[in-house]
């Protein structure tokens, strides 16, 4: 995956993290609904794994940019978009 001209490596759970995000920009979603959409069935997965997988993904996408492109909506999740 690229953004401009530089690669960025993602695992496959940020990376299917990041398709969601994209393909609902500017929506809220709670860890629930998160854990639902990105990890499907997966039972075993704690709401709080949601947590550490976003801080992954904003540390790949906020390299060398002062823009989080994740904003965390207090008592409500996180959305992706114009922020």
């Amino acid at each position: 995956m690229f953004r401009g001209d530089k690669e960025i490596k993602l695992g496959p759970t940020e990376f299917n993290l990041l398709r969601f995000f994209l393909e609902n920009i500017d929506r809220v979603f709670s860890r629930d609904q998160l854990l639902n959409h990105v990890w499907k069935n997966d039972a075993l997965v704690e709401p709080r794994t949601v947590d550490v997988h976003v801080r992954r993904l904003r540390k790949v996408l906020n390299t060398n940019n002062k823009k989080d492109y994740i904003r965390t909506v207090r008592s409500a999740g996180y959305s992706f978009g114009h922020n």
